[in-house]
């Protein structure tokens, strides 16, 4: 398999993890905006919380293909176990707060538990994810006898 396809197909998982993970923080910030009384109506809490975790979702994502990739790319996807492919899901999105901290993402105020927190909540998502991504496409997956129906028309698989 080409670097370009990799690259495409790890692109593509953290765009799908960004989108999803923007709908936890969503999720998270409106139930923050709820209890929380004086919060602007869809602009903070809601809007900073879906922003911010769809691109941990995005770099998680990103980082959860390549450790699956590092680690287990030799591998057909019947073969893979759901617990070591969220082993790198958690391990992939872990990082992201530490990446985010070091690199002074994070207001001064921040404290060792809000970043444990962080790591917390991004790696339980990672794991989740991971062994979600992994379990839905073993159900896509074609069964035998059955040809690509979208794909009919591609002349060469490896040139896309």
């Amino acid at each position: 398999m080409s670097v370009l396809r990799k690259l495409r197909g790890a692109l593509g998982v953290g765009v799908t993890w960004g989108a999803a993970w923007g709908v936890v923080g969503g999720a998270i910030g409106g139930v923050i905006q709820l209890l929380t009384p004086g919060a602007s109506l869809f602009v903070t809490p809601m809007l900073g919380w879906a922003l911010g975790m769809g691109a941990y979702g995005l770099i998680s994502g990103f980082g959860f293909s390549a450790l699956l990739a590092l680690g287990d790319g030799s591998r057909r996807l019947d073969e893979l176990k759901l617990s070591r492919v969220a082993a790198w899901g958690i391990l992939g999105s872990a990082f992201v707060p530490l990446a985010f901290g070091f690199l002074g993402f994070f207001p001064p105020s921040t404290t060792l538990m809000d970043v444990l927190g962080a790591i917390a909540l991004t790696g339980s998502l990672g794991g989740g994810f991971a062994a979600g991504s992994v379990a839905a496409a073993r159900r896509a997956e074609l069964s035998p006898g059955e040809g690509p129906r979208l794909l009919e028309n591609d002349q060469d698989e490896e040139n896309v």
